[in-house]
């Protein structure tokens, strides 16, 4: 019995092709590469001809990747009347592992700009070659001595400061030698793609972080809530809090927003006004300023950039939202804040296992949000009784006329934000404040969780 075995490596996987000629079929045939990751073995039982080809995992489960990969595939040939017959094909092989460790950016919150940095694998040392884009146009390649310097511990810097926006590298390190393939060279340089954003503004030092919140009496359904007051044409263009009651500590009190601002439209739409606060400890107030919501659950500042700014010091702080006619929420703990928005996510959409108190948050298919229906803005929800939320709502569409509508209103008694005050009938504002406290508890009191 005669057989022919080749290989054949592309530096992902490698093919065996078995040719027999001789022996009398049908034949068992057996492949097993080397090293053996213990799991792969084919077998083809019962072929007629001797002729199969077959696949062979470049790097075995037991951690033979290295940077010159040499394995190899034994075959065994049994026929019918038990003749065997065994060979090997050889693989041979150079793949470099991923240039670049990590890749991110020093942030100069004075001028905006950015010092992108990246630290190399030390095995590789410095990638030869580069491509850098970003999302507003940027472009610069070349080799790698042309842009970057070392600064010491494998961490390179790219020369030129960058502008405020989302950029994108591609390392490449390409191998000058090895034997790739059967018979010929495969360069097998591998690279990689890196991706860095949310850069900082000019002007906002201090500390910057994102958010993400939901409003109870904004989210119908779904994961996205209603702008009707923007559609409505009643969201103020002047943070409405002051004139509420809340004294801001730190922020100006004539913030204003753009009408452009209120005329976007979809996941990006303004829901409403918000408030956060700092919190140095559990009760005090470091720095507060008012914000924007949009239907997608970002939060983003008032000067459009989808992080919040805050001019106080980097260090540890609780974060506090609160919203005109919802419960307050906080951080179950002081998270750290730094100049840099891209390290730290305040999400209170997604849990309440980081948030403060007991049931902070009302869960609405697969979104948590704050709790809807103070309407007179106590910090409680209360369906009965002295100070309750419910009085107010008929007061508003009079209370001898239950079934009046006030439409087009920006006001706390408008607890599912639809710009009507409504008492009866759908879509009404007294239901959700019995749904909180509990329908079948109405004499109830649901407290906000903020100490």
């Amino acid at each position: 019995m005669i057989t022919t075995i080749t290989g054949d490596n592309q530096c992902s996987s490698g093919s065996v092709t078995v040719n027999t000629t001789g022996g009398q079929g049908p034949f068992l045939i057996v492949i097993k590469p080397t090293p053996w990751d213990g799991i792969t073995v084919l077998s083809f039982t019962n072929d007629a001809d001797g002729d199969v080809v077959a696949s062979i995992p470049h790097y075995p489960a037991n951690g033979y990747q290295t940077w010159y990969s040499s394995y190899s595939a034994s075959v065994n040939i049994t026929d019918v009347n038990n003749c065997v017959a065994s060979a090997t094909a050889a693989f041979w092989c150079r793949i470099d592992p991923d240039p670049v460790n990590a890749f991110g950016h020093l942030a100069d919150c004075n001028t905006g700009l950015s010092t992108v940095q990246l630290t190399t694998n030390p095995a590789t040392g410095a990638p030869p070659s580069y491509t850098l884009t970003s999302s507003s146009g940027y472009f610069s390649s070349g080799s790698w001595s042309s842009g970057w310097g070392s600064v010491g511990n494998n961490t390179w810097s790219y020369a030129p400061q960058l502008p405020n926006g989302n950029y994108t590298l591609t390392t490449l390190q390409w191998i000058s030698g090895g034997t790739c393939a059967m018979g010929g060279i495969l360069n097998c340089g591998d690279g990689a793609t890196w991706t860095i954003s949310d850069n900082v503004s000019s002007g906002d030092c201090g500390v910057n972080f994102r958010m993400r919140a939901a409003l109870d009496g904004a989210l119908a359904s779904g994961s996205v809530m209603t702008d009707a007051l923007r559609v409505a044409n009643v969201v103020p263009t002047a943070q409405p809090y002051t004139s509420l009651g809340y004294t801001f500590v730190g922020s100006p009190t004539n913030v204003n927003i753009t009408p452009a601002q209120l005329a976007v439209t979809g996941n990006d739409a303004i829901v409403d006004w918000i408030v956060v606060e700092l919190r140095s400890t559990t009760t005090t107030v470091a720095y507060s300023k008012p914000a924007l919501l949009q239907a997608d659950g970002d939060v983003i500042d008032t000067d459009g950039n989808t992080y919040l700014n805050f001019p106080v010091l980097a260090g540890s702080y609780y974060v506090v939202l609160r919203h005109r006619n919802h419960l307050g929420v906080m951080t179950s703990t002081a998270r750290s804040l730094g100049v840099d928005p891209s390290t730290t996510l305040i999400d209170f959409r997604s849990s309440t296992s980081g948030v403060f108190g007991t049931a902070p948050l009302v869960l609405k298919g697969s979104v948590y949000c704050l709790w809807s229906g103070d309407a007179n803005g106590d910090g409680s929800l209360k369906y009965t009784g002295s100070t309750n939320d419910r009085d107010p709502i008929i007061l508003a569409v009079g209370g001898t006329t239950p079934n009046n509508t006030v439409p087009n209103v920006y006001d706390r008694r408008d607890t599912n934000l639809d710009g009507v005050i409504k008492y009866t009938g759908t879509a009404n504002d007294r239901d959700i404040i019995l749904t909180n406290v509990g329908s079948t508890t109405p004499n109830n009191t649901r407290t906000q969780q903020l100490p």
